[in-house]
């Protein structure tokens, strides 16, 4: 998977979010205009991964900025 910058995404926000609403119709673009390219390239990479068969030769990873498990507790 290529690395990543803030400055390597490809598209604008516009664009990316009409290819993540056309592979995941549910999205609200509202929402979706609230990331930068950045994240939002990433999130495209997701769900293109998700539309293949999942097996070892082709897996999505978690590029290590993230973590894998998030929590929050109740107020």
């Amino acid at each position: 998977m290529a690395n990543l910058n803030h400055a390597g995404a490809v598209g604008t926000v516009d664009h990316l979010v009409e290819l993540i609403v056309a592979l995941n119709p549910g999205a609200d673009r509202q929402w979706l205009t609230t990331f930068d390219a950045y994240d939002l390239h990433r999130y495209l990479q997701h769900l293109e991964s998700a539309q293949e068969p999942r097996h070892s030769a082709a897996p999505w990873e978690r590029l290590g900025d993230t973590p894998a498990i998030v929590t929050r507790d109740a107020a």
